[in-house]
């Protein structure tokens, strides 16, 4: 392991975003993870005028439409992190988001349900490389200690401007001279063009690797630096091969899958709150469309704070799994609140305790799956892992969720609750596990991740 060179206090500086007034953090996050604000644009659609203009509410055709972008997501999302890794996040990712929004823009032009479903595969494949290359990119930057809050901001900038997403489509929708049948059009409409101005423009401002010659903001020697002090916490410097020998170590741990399932619960939350809470709070709640537009978004912005919160103290206290166990007993208390009770108001506030769940389970599982993996090429392997079990999330939210069961849709909402259960199971074995692979580890009876010196965060 490589001896501390006692020269990092000035390139931490450079790369810290609490030090530089976030110089670097936001040329990463300046990228098309911020469109995902308007990717809730569904879940508004639907009070909008959709169900009833592409005859949506027909048999399962909503669920249809939801699920199939998980195809494209899931089958993307490996390749497209082996893929930046050779053309560059600038140009990867902003093609991606060009792409994602020209996808999106034609949205608004279509006539039929079927149309719908095509777009929403071809919006999955463009998408699908977004949120993992960007978790990958951020991972490469920072060390163990320092990451879960890193993530957070990048991944909470996107749920911090969904929050008002659905205020922002309750403006578009009047566009319309007939706003409640033809006012989704135009939230997919000025939608599709913001994010693809924003795609073109990250491409301009966009970071790079520590170690590519692509970055302007640091010198070559700040650079060296960088590199030399993640080196000092794995042992190797990151590389852009990734073999096939690499994926199939990465697939068979099932240390990985048992961390990326953990994930997949928070994300699979996150889907179901971005769909289905305007549906609920105006079908269920009692909500008029517009209050239902309005209070969407106080329950995410409540989310975005608690889970960013948290993750400066798990970072702080080099802990994730407590974090991940305490936010799971919130989550299956405010799911029990929306499902069982019959308050408008406490079944709202239970709104507020899901998504914030939700968000941290997300910020803290990717942080603890990435935590856990010292080389760069399975990092590449295990984000995408990550991200692909989350896609199946959306999937299980789509399908659990189901047009039968309006307006109350309680078969869903304990199907949420059931992985929330599992999870306060697993958090704890986990724990376990990887505390026990630890303490052979400090007495010499195995190495971890092919050393002597890394040990597993928990």
């Amino acid at each position: 392991m490589p001896e501390n060179t006692g020269h990092f206090v000035e390139v931490e500086k450079r790369i810290d975003p609490e030090a530089n007034h976030g110089e670097t953090q936001q040329s990463i996050i300046i990228d098309p993870e911020r469109e995902k604000a308007l990717m809730s644009s569904m879940g508004a659609a639907r009070i909008s005028g959709i169900d009833a203009a592409l005859d949506l509410a027909v048999g399962s055709r909503v669920s249809i439409a939801l699920l199939v972008f998980y195809i494209g997501y899931v089958i993307v999302e490996l390749p497209s992190n082996i893929i930046i890794r050779k053309a560059g996040p600038a140009a990867w990712l902003s093609f991606l988001a060009v792409a994602w929004g020209v996808v999106t823009l034609a949205v608004g032009f279509i006539k039929n349900w079927e149309s719908l479903v095509v777009l929403r595969v071809l919006l999955g494949i463009f998408e699908g490389g977004v949120f993992p290359g960007g978790i990958y990119l951020v991972s490469s930057w920072y060390k163990k200690s320092e990451v879960q809050k890193r993530i957070a901001i990048f991944f909470l900038t996107g749920s911090f401007l969904s929050s008002f997403s659905n205020i922002l489509a309750y403006c578009l929708i009047y566009i319309s001279s007939d706003p409640f049948v033809h006012g989704w059009k135009w939230i997919f409409i000025v939608e599709g063009t913001v994010t693809i101005v924003v795609g073109i423009g990250a491409y301009f401002v966009m970071v790079d690797f520590p170690s590519s010659k692509r970055n302007k903001f640091l010198t070559q020697e700040e650079a060296t630096l960088v590199e030399a002090r993640l080196l000092q916490e794995r042992g190797e410097n990151q590389t852009v091969h990734v073999s096939l020998q690499v994926i199939w170590d990465c697939l068979k741990d099932w240390k990985v899958w048992l961390l990326a399932f953990q994930y997949q619960t928070g994300s699979t939350g996150v889907y179901a709150f971005l769909f289905f809470l305007p549906i609920i709070l105006k079908n269920s709640l009692g909500f008029s469309q517009q209050n239902s537009f309005l209070l969407s978004t106080p329950p995410a912005a409540f989310a975005v704070i608690v889970a960013f919160t948290i993750s400066w103290f798990a970072d702080k206290t080099k802990c994730r799994a407590p974090f991940m166990f305490g936010a799971s007993i919130v989550g299956i208390i405010g799911l029990a609140m929306i499902g069982f009770l019959k308050n408008p108001i406490p079944r709202y506030v239970g709104a507020f305790l899901g998504q914030a769940a939700s968000n941290t389970i997300v910020v803290t599982g990717i942080a603890w799956g990435q935590n856990n993996v010292r080389q760069d090429q399975k990092r590449a392997v295990v984000t995408a892992v990550q991200i692909t079990l989350s896609a199946i999330g959306g999937i299980y939210s789509s399908t659990v969720f189901r047009q039968q069961d309006a307006p109350n849709y309680l078969p869903g909402v304990i199907a949420m609750g059931i992985l929330f259960v599992l999870n306060t199971i697993l958090a704890p074995i986990t724990i376990f596990i990887l505390r026990r692979a630890n303490s052979r580890a400090d007495q010499g009876l195995e190495q971890i991740e092919g050393t002597d010196w890394f040990r597993y965060t928990v």
